[in-house]
């Protein structure tokens, strides 16, 4: 019978739970290809350990192709086993009891890893406005929200972090009057040491506040001209440095982090500290998206519409923060908004909104438990403070297709106001305070 990706794990897993049973510490190891082993520590004399080869014959037989050439590793013959034992994406499934073993499962990513390394005090008033699926009208509301918290003093920096397809950068600023530099400059130039100085960050030219608010952007890429290379180092964003790397080893997370705080460093140096950091990041499974919401930010505003793709693509990264651990620490950070929703059916519309979100927050990161225990976090669908509850943003059909340097007035539009008007009102009062909003 042939086992396959899933079945592997779980039955590894089995087996890894089964030999912690023994007394022994042990963790199941899948690599970047699926392929299994598992790393038992032998480091002390109590744990010696005896012949491997019937539990090597078991993950054989129980993983198929998806078994690792070596299916048991003793820790005493890893060059360095602490990076095994000791690193922080372990994932701890020990079963109570004297005499058992530790045992822990470690997956080795490509992509995908930092959904599941939530930050427990990220930076404050930093949000992030995500979408499962891109044509939401994120940037749009990023836009609007930037110009909101201006109006009431506020001094906002809005980062575009969609790399791959940048859209808060234009809309706020024209390229004939972008910063020199963009995003994805500061990480070509820091890999070597080489960041000091860089022009990351411009007043916004599309919003006029009158008052103290103040609105700067960072784009992801430099002003357009003669020599500047967008591609060769877009393709150099998501590399960890090595050791031996001019600024020393750093996981992306850490390098991205180090340019939005560059970026905050640049407009405190201009004007002042910003008030407010919005992050407009690229939608879907990415990275990006991940360090955004998992570490960077203390608030993310999750756009949706009301369709099963959607609901499916959450309910995967739901869930992964209920297996890795991370959902008490995560879940009160998060807030659905509605997008594009139908003018002509806006009660029903949200009623179904609501309920299917209601449905896929329960299912994965609220609590289950039973009625009337008040320590459980398990929100009532009816309860517009919890995370499932939608925030509404009306669909406008004149902003499909926007140009803004054919509408450079676009924000001003009486309809587009309108649709926007309770999201900008409860966005404002969540990121600052009801007393600012």
């Amino acid at each position: 019978m042939t086992v396959r990706f899933d079945d592997a794990w779980t039955a590894i897993t089995a087996i890894a739970l089964n030999i912690s049973r023994q007394g022994r510490d042990v963790v199941a190891l899948r690599d970047m290809v699926g392929r299994i082993s598992i790393i038992l520590d032998d480091r002390t004399a109590e744990a010696a350990l005896d012949d491997l080869t019937a539990w090597q014959e078991e993950m054989r037989a129980a993983a198929g192709k998806f078994c690792a050439n070596n299916p048991i590793f003793p820790a005493t013959q890893l060059f360095q086993p602490d990076e095994i034992f000791e690193d922080p994406d372990l994932l701890e499934i020990s079963e109570p009891g004297e005499g058992i073993g530790r045992c822990a499962l470690l997956e080795r990513r490509v992509v995908g890893g930092d959904w599941s390394r939530v930050r427990s005090q990220p930076a404050s008033r930093r949000v992030t406005l995500y979408g499962f699926k891109g044509g939401v009208g994120r940037s749009s509301a990023t836009f609007l929200l930037a110009q909101r918290l201006a109006e009431v003093g506020k001094s906002v920096l809005v980062i575009d972090l969609d790399l791959e397809s940048p859209g808060i950068g234009p809309l706020l600023q024209s390229d004939s009057e972008a910063p020199e530099f963009g995003l994805v400059d500061y990480f070509v130039e820091a890999a070597v040491g080489n960041e000091a100085d860089l022009d990351l960050v411009v007043r916004s030219n599309r919003i006029r506040i009158v008052g103290n608010g103040e609105v700067w952007v960072a784009p992801a890429r430099g002003a357009p001209r003669d020599g500047y290379a967008y591609l060769p180092k877009l393709n150099r964003v998501y590399t960890e440095l090595p050791s031996g790397a001019e600024s020393g080893r750093e996981t992306f997370a850490q390098r991205l982090e180090s340019a939005v705080i560059a970026c905050e460093t640049e407009v405190g140096r201009r004007s002042r500290v910003p008030d407010v950091v919005l992050l407009d990041s690229r939608a879907g499974i990415h990275d990006v998206a991940a360090v955004a919401i998992t570490q960077l930010s203390d608030m993310s505003l999750l756009f949706a519409t009301d369709n099963s793709q959607t609901w499916t693509g959450y309910r995967d990264l739901f869930t992964q923060w209920s297996i890795s651990g991370a959902a008490p620490l995560i879940r009160e950070r998060l807030r659905m908004v509605a997008s594009m929703v139908p003018p002509t059916a806006t009660d029903s519309y949200l009623q179904k909104f609501r309920d299917r979100s209601q449905t896929c927050f329960a299912a994965t990161l609220y609590d289950d438990a039973p009625a009337g225990d008040t320590e459980a976090y398990n929100p009532a669908p009816e309860d517009e403070e919890a995370p499932h509850f939608p925030i509404p943003i009306l669909f406008v059909g004149e902003l499909v297709g926007l140009d803004p340097s054919e509408r450079s007035g676009w924000h001003e539009s009486e309809i587009v106001r309108a649709a926007f008007g309770e999201f900008l009102d409860r966005a404002v009062e969540l990121t600052v305070g009801a007393d600012d909003a």
